[in-house]
């Protein structure tokens, strides 16, 4: 645990293959009081007026109101009590006043307003010279210092999160490492190193990507050539290019966002199937199948199992200018019959702000393991209120094109205060495939013909929402509205 006071161990226990920390450890490191609940039969965790309550054998934690759900049930083991290790970051926050982060792959817990950059390193060959690259993430003040053989980057912070497996060891750079103890990373030359020049520049959306070129002394591999490109055809005469020139397209760029990922699994099957997996195998499909059909440029927030926060992926489809985002999920309910697939559109108050005061979330709604499905707000950026109208028309076509292939929940389209749409600048919806908590739906979910039944469905809804667009355009008519006005799409 990384504070302004300092680092202090967290003591992490192995059971059933679960890594658990000690709720005494962490009442000794935030001063809360842990106490047995009779009710739950669990045990209720406070500090100052506020309670958090865990039910034994249950895999999921009352806090402020919510149900938020945990990777495994608390366990009491000679009468300690010990909880999920991602207790800490979906859970603690809402006791302690500090920020609390949880970097489960670092083996990290942030308190308090610290620092601790992740810095990924790479190395490659250009141009007859080594350029090592550091992408800093958040930005943080650094300072360099040479000496003989080395190059240090320190940092202002507690301390630094580096991953330099993409820097092999050579005779140009010896190796990238982070000192312990301290937030600073060396580079360390080798024999054949020269001289260097360091540059940086901003790493959208919220980075800097530090630059470190390197000249050698003798011939480094030669770079590949350039592949010989043909010259282009004259240009037409204005008058024939614009005669020529093809229509614009109004769906140039697709952002297809594919929920969780890394450390944030999201719901989870009987049978062990994980949200983020299903997810991503259909966001891939999706990908493949709108590049080939629409000709269109596709832009996956996640392309692998990494963990993206929410705000970043929003801010990756407007950095992208993309005309569409779809973001991919599977349900999750603690009733094991819940079934069907659901569409989602952000939902307004009267007063066009994000709607959260939402009544708690039905019994049906509540989450299952693996996953928070409570709503998370965020009212500084209201993007997507430009587009709502739009959104809820792709909502309704989406609907439609799945009803026709796969089962429907009997709330097909709903709206609701999404976080990772609130600042999507483009029409914007969240794809529900199915409740992966139930067996049946699991097995489903799973199935390569039901997946492809899926893509058929988003990829058939995004060129009926192209060609409405364009007789939109060509006709001057006026996009149908929602069936109901947006806000009325849950109860208030």
């Amino acid at each position: 645990m990384v504070s302004a006071e300092g680092r202090r161990p967290l003591p992490v226990r192995v059971v059933n293959g679960q890594e658990y920390v000690a709720l005494a450890d962490l009442a000794d490191l935030f001063a809360l009081t842990v106490r047995d609940d009779s009710r739950s039969g669990g045990v209720a965790v406070s500090r100052g007026t506020r309670t958090l309550v865990l039910a034994a054998n249950r895999p999921l934690v009352s806090v402020a109101g919510r149900v938020v759900s945990l990777q495994a049930p608390p366990l009491q083991v000679d009468r300690t009590w010990l909880v999920p290790v991602d207790f800490v970051g979906r859970a603690l926050p809402a006791l302690v006043d500090a920020r609390v982060e949880l970097r489960r792959a670092d083996r990290l817990v942030l308190v308090g307003d610290v620092r601790v950059p992740r810095v990924v390193a790479r190395s490659e060959v250009a141009g007859g010279r080594v350029r090592v690259v550091l992408d800093v993430v958040p930005p943080t003040e650094h300072t360099f210092e040479s000496s003989p053989g080395r190059l240090l980057l320190r940092f202002v912070a507690a301390g630094v999160d580096l991953n330099a497996d993409a820097v092999p060891a050579s005779d140009v750079v010896a190796g990238v490492r982070a000192l312990e103890g301290r937030a600073a990373i060396a580079i360390d030359f080798g024999p054949r190193y020269a001289a260097h020049r360091t540059s940086e520049a901003p790493l959208p959306p919220d980075g800097t990507r530090v630059s470190i070129e390197i000249t050698t002394s003798g011939d480094l591999p030669p770079t590949p050539a350039a592949p010989t490109t043909t010259p282009e055809p004259k240009a037409l005469p204005p008058e024939l290019a614009a005669l020529f020139a093809p229509a614009a397209s109004p769906i140039r760029t697709v952002v297809i966002d594919p929920g969780h990922g890394g450390e944030e699994e999201g719901a989870r099957g009987p049978s062990g199937t994980l949200e983020k997996t299903v997810a991503l195998n259909v966001a891939r499909q999706l990908k493949a199948a709108l590049e080939s059909r629409l000709g269109v440029r596709v832009v996956l927030t996640r392309d692998g199992d990494e963990t993206v926060p929410l705000d970043r992926r929003a801010a990756m489809a407007n950095n992208n200018r993309a005309d569409l985002f779809i973001s991919i999920h599977a349900n999750a309910s603690v009733r094991r019959s819940a079934t069907g697939a659901e569409v989602f559109f952000l939902s307004l108050d009267a007063d066009g702000q994000p709607d959260h005061d939402l009544p708690e979330p039905a019994a049906d709604m509540l989450p299952a393991v693996g996953g928070e499905r409570a709503v998370e707000l965020i009212l500084w950026e209201m993007a997507q209120v430009r587009h709502l109208e739009q959104s809820a028309v792709l909502a309704r076509m989406i609907e439609s094109q799945l009803r026709a292939r796969v089962p429907m929940s009997p709330r097909a389209v709903q709206q609701a205060p999404f976080r990772v749409l609130v600042g999507a600048n483009m029409p914007a919806v969240l794809v529900e495939m199915g409740f992966i908590t139930n067996g049946q739906e699991e097995t489903r979910l799973n199935d390569a013909s039901y997946q492809q039944r899926l893509v058929q469905a988003l990829v058939e809804s995004v060129v009926g929402y192209r060609a409405y667009l364009e007789g939109r355009t060509t006709e001057g008519r006026t996009p149908p509205g929602p069936a109901r006005p947006p806000g009325e799409g849950r109860p208030r």
